[in-house]
């Protein structure tokens, strides 16, 4: 079987945060990117002068834009080998609180726009599979899959869809040489709560000081990059200890979670809050 590296991949969510910092780590390994953000000027600043990466504007939630992606990779290189499903949009509060239209964009980006990337990918990634012996889907998902707590109730079922995707999709492909992953991540310093309430940074510069507390997106760019050369499908959490999120499935621990959560609501809205307040505007 060929070396696992110089693969064709296409990256979403490129312009900041955990796409940003994947593109960045998958061209230094040697493989050419085609990248997409919704933002042009954003996308050109954080990737525009990285060899090998192709910016293209589209956002993964839109329809058309998912089946242009698809094509101008295959314009670009004529084949596709890996899939790395990283645009994603959150919202912090509870869920009397969210507008409808918020609902509407988190399912279309997070689980509709994953879930039909995919399928429209698919079989190129078969067809690279049968050449090389291999080809790759990457999932970032979150460790709100495993553990769905308030504010982030509407972002954890997305994620927790995701989740249950992924473990169809392993069991429908895995045979005929194609990979999927998820990467679990923690919470991760990125502009995510800030471009989930309508607020998202222009410029690197414009994100200082509004950047969620975290790790850094580049640990979980090394596990993005990891799947691609990895034996088998994974599963991943960022830190490794964020993996214990998965005990919140347990029913004792989860009907504990639930007392517990729902008796603190008004806590949480508060805290949810000040949390956004402090990134946007």
């Amino acid at each position: 079987m060929p070396h696992p590296w110089n693969r064709v991949v296409l990256v979403t969510g490129g312009s900041a945060g955990i796409g940003r910092a994947a593109v960045t780590r998958l061209v230094r390994d040697g493989h050419l990117v085609l990248t997409c953000a919704r933002h042009g000027d954003r996308l050109e600043e954080a990737v525009g002068d990285l060899p090998g990466v192709t910016p293209v504007v589209a956002d993964v939630a839109d329809a058309r834009d998912r089946r242009a992606l698809v094509e101008r990779v295959l314009e670009e290189h004529g084949r596709l080998d890996a899939v790395v499903l990283d645009a994603g949009r959150g919202w912090a509060g509870l869920l009397g609180d969210m507008p409808g239209d918020a609902v509407e964009g988190i399912v279309a980006l997070n689980l509709t726009g994953t879930i039909e990337l995919t399928r429209l990918a698919l079989p190129h990634l078969l067809a690279s599979a049968g050449r090389s012996g291999r080809a790759d889907v990457v999932a970032v998902s979150s460790v709100a899959a495993w553990s769905q707590v308030p504010p982030l109730t509407v972002y954890s079922a997305t994620k927790a869809g995701v989740h249950g995707f992924v473990k169809g999709l392993r069991r429908e492909v895995t045979a005929r040489g194609v990979r999927v992953h998820t990467v679990n991540p923690f919470f991760v310093e990125t502009e995510w709560l800030a471009r989930g309430h309508g607020s998202a940074p222009v410029s690197d510069a414009d994100a200082r000081g509004r950047l969620s507390r975290g790790i850094a997106p580049d640990r979980v760019a090394d596990q993005i990059a990891a799947c691609l050369g990895a034996h088998g499908s994974r599963t991943v959490a960022v830190p490794r200890w964020a993996g214990l999120a998965r005990l919140g499935e347990l029913p004792p621990i989860g009907r504990a979670m639930d007392r517990v959560l729902s008796a603190n609501a008004h806590r949480v809205r508060s805290a949810a809050a000040r949390a956004v307040e402090r990134r946007v505007g």
